[in-house]
């Protein structure tokens, strides 16, 4: 019975309908596009089920009172006590504490307080606490901003505080989006055309990129509606499926061509190279989404938001690649080579890869060895990491927000928010279990005193004149701690770090102690040893997840128990050059001027976890580009060190291309004003370059030289084959349909 067929002008129609469709799509969800920077958020540090932010929960629903996230600095030419000065100065407190989402509103002049007031008298600090998260105390503190700041007679005023801050790294990288999009598409448009050899060829992986972006922010406008997103999503979301959409696009081109020239039409081998990649495509991309999503199960807003923004981009790069470049390279195949770049003679680069080959294939210890200890010694400076969150230090230098915090902290050392707070909930007020708890504290080491309810605790003693908690002297009214109700809780002023080891030991401290019931502690330290110990318990979590899943599908891709064993190590190694990154270029400020900032004397502890994620499936991604191809040939007969050697020959250029786009794509974040933005940009540049270059083209394939026939074992009896006895790295990446 004759097979039916359909008419060539009708497929062309339904290709034509499909392309018109997904273009349609795309100019649909670009006003979402436009739309999602305005409601994402820079916070979403905080563990809701965490001590400390139960704490502070509890001290504002109670209390009233909690760490403050805002402050006013009013600058006056006249000493505060003046006066006129002072009644200007409670009139403008009161305003602010009469506020829409103010809790309290403290100054020297309502609280007598002399850690609110400097040393010349001159200049007086009002902190703010702001009830919301942090997405609505950022809009807060916007708006105090814009109300209070400025020049108002006869003070001078000057806005700080976390939120601040935060509200401003938060203006930053949304206009980073717009600026980052515009540098990295011609960026990559080059690169395209430099690699793929043909201005089609470069226009193909280019629209992929573009449409998997609109798509990605388009979901994350949705996500807003549902759960709370980082403002460093969007970027992070655009670099991510520019670059791995252009990977899938590269890919299928590259097969597109080989089938070209064995002489089927552009129809006849678009269908063969989508049958023949999807395979490579989907479990490359599966493995990605596999080792992202494992943010997903950390309890932080922030890594959940960017875990979903990745997978939603890495979904979306191997749905539009798969859907959208076999259309065209049916509709445009015959094109494909127009606009040719004029090479030079390859000579030379085939005789520079092939010595590369041959001297690891001969000395496989030698290079394993080598190119281990390079990387362990690139990870070496995060031995030293100092952890904290981020702060003004992470804007640019001559930021006014980083300026002017800078300054109040120089001003106010005692009084910037950074305190810890202890919450007594089964003491009264008064009680003699009160006294002896804030008595017993103000003799720890680095507490330089306690206000308690009734008064002030130094080296053990209770002040009876409500001496100042910060300096000893007399104060006309001391900032109250007592609340009606039950429970108490003490104000413990130290003038160290809150970042420090000996700040968090300080909090393990008072968390040891015991009274009758349970002490609770919150303030910055809590609030950071806390979220280190929610990222160990992840860590843990995510990382065995991690492994145990993209273990079990490179086993079945692959065949082999080895091999899935190896990308684990090897990844994790690729890793490190990363990490030490971090600290050297970040934490310690070197290269600060070749990257436009200045160090940012520690190092958010999310930031890790995050780049781990993202660095460890980019490299899950080209190993199976590149062990699907050294499979291949072990099955065709080659012997295994042959195998190897065929496969890095030929998979060379496809995962250089890759490489190579990738970069491109985020290279632009390293130029960003915003010290987050530099490290997510720099540490995967460098994780990506350490991986195509050092672990790619030494580290693994001296490893599988060096172990041989144990590559393929697999303690099973039944074994099959790869799904293709092809794969798409058959063809390289080259300027013409001919293949090598």
């Amino acid at each position: 019975m004759k097979k039916a067929t359909i008419p060539k002008a009708t497929s062309n129609r339904t290709r034509w309908a499909l392309a018109l469709v997904v273009l349609l799509a795309c100019l649909v969800c670009l006003p979402l596009t436009l739309a999602v920077g305005s409601r994402t958020s820079s916070g979403g540090y905080l563990n809701d089920g965490s001590e400390s932010t139960r704490t502070e929960r509890m001290l504002e629903q109670g209390f009233s009172t909690g760490s403050s996230q805002f402050q006013l600095s009013m600058r006056s030419a006249a000493p505060a006590s003046r006066g006129d000065i002072a009644a200007a100065g409670r009139r403008l407190v009161a305003e602010v504490a009469a506020s829409d989402g103010v809790v309290y509103a403290q100054s020297w002049w309502n609280t007598g307080d002399a850690r609110l007031l400097s040393r010349d008298r001159r200049i007086a600090l009002v902190t703010v606490r702001l009830r919301g998260p942090d997405a609505v105390t950022e809009r807060r503190a916007r708006e105090l901003t814009d109300r209070f700041a400025g020049r108002r007679p006869p003070f001078d005023i000057t806005a700080t505080g976390r939120a601040a801050v935060n509200a401003d790294l938060a203006e930053r990288s949304r206009g980073e989006l717009i600026r980052t999009e515009l540098i990295s598409l011609p960026l990559v448009a080059v690169v395209l055309y430099l690699t793929l050899g043909s201005a089609v060829s470069a226009a193909i992986p280019l629209c992929v990129g573009v449409l998997c972006i609109t798509g990605t922010q388009a979901v994350l406008y949705c996500l807003t509606h549902m759960m709370q997103v980082s403002v460093f999503a969007p970027n992070l979301a655009t670099a991510l499926g520019l670059g791995l959409s252009i990977d899938y696009s590269i890919i299928m081109i590259s097969r597109f061509r080989e089938e070209r020239a064995r002489g089927l039409d552009p129809p006849a081998a678009s269908g063969a190279t989508l049958r023949a990649t999807r395979s490579t495509v989907l479990c490359s991309a599966a493995t990605v989404a596999v080792s992202l999503s494992a943010l997903l199960a950390v309890p932080l807003p922030f890594l959940r938001s960017l875990g979903a923004a990745a997978v939603a981009a890495v979904v979306l790069a191997c749905a539009t690649a798969l859907v959208f470049v076999p259309v065209a390279l049916a509709l445009l195949g015959r094109h494909l080579e127009r606009g040719p770049l004029r090479r030079g003679p390859e000579a030379g680069r085939h005789r520079l890869q092939e010595t590369a080959i041959r001297g690891v294939m001969r000395h496989p210890v030698s290079v394993l060895v080598a190119s281990a200890g390079i990387l362990l010694l690139l990870a070496a400076p995060f031995l030293r990491v100092q952890w904290g969150f981020i702060d003004e230090r992470w804007l640019p230098a001559d930021a006014s927000m980083r300026t002017a915090t800078a300054q109040v902290r120089a001003d106010f050392p005692l009084a910037t928010g950074a305190l810890p707070l202890v919450l007594l909930p089964s003491a009264r007020p008064g009680s003699a279990a009160a006294e002896r708890f804030g008595a017993d504290l103000s003799r720890t080491r680095h507490v330089v005193s306690v206000s308690g309810p009734t008064g002030v605790f130094i080296d053990g003693a209770r002040q009876h004149d409500r001496t100042n908690a910060a300096t000893g002297r007399a104060s006309a009214n001391q900032l109250e701690t007592t609340t009606p109700g039950h429970g108490t809780w003490f104000a413990v002023v130290t003038r160290l770090d809150p970042s420090s080891t000996s700040a968090r030991d300080l909090v393990q401290d008072i968390r040891a102690r015991t009274l009758d019931g349970p002490v609770l502690v919150t303030g910055e330290t809590a609030v950071l040893q806390d979220t280190l110990h929610t990222l160990r318990e992840a860590a843990v979590r995510s990382g065995a997840v991690i492994c145990a899943a993209t273990g079990l599908l490179l086993a079945f891709f692959t065949r082999s128990l080895f091999i899935p064993v190896k990308a684990l190590v090897t990844n994790l190694l690729s890793l490190t050059a990363g990490f030490g990154a971090m600290v050297f270029l970040f934490q310690d400020g070197h290269l600060a001027r070749w990257l436009g900032g200045t160090a940012t004397g520690a190092t958010d502890p999310l930031l890790p976890m995050l780049m781990f994620c993202i660095v460890f499936g980019v490299s899950m991604d080209y190993e199976v580009f590149m062990v699907a191809r050294i499979r291949e040939e072990h099955l065709a007969g080659a012997g295994n060190r042959q195998a190897v050697a065929a496969g890095l020959r030929r998979t060379g250029p496809v995962v250089t291309a890759c490489s190579l786009a990738l970069i491109t794509a985020v290279l632009p974040l390293t130029a960003s004003s915003v010290a987050v933005m530099q490290l997510l940009g720099t540490v995967l540049v460098i994780g990506v370059l350490v991986d195509a270059t050092v672990v790619r083209c030494l580290l693994v394939p001296s490893a599988m030289a060096l172990v041989g026939r144990w590559n393929w074992w697999l303690p099973f009896a039944a074994r099959r084959p790869l799904p293709s006895a092809r794969t798409e790295t058959d063809a390289p990446v080259a300027a013409s349909g001919r293949t090598t």
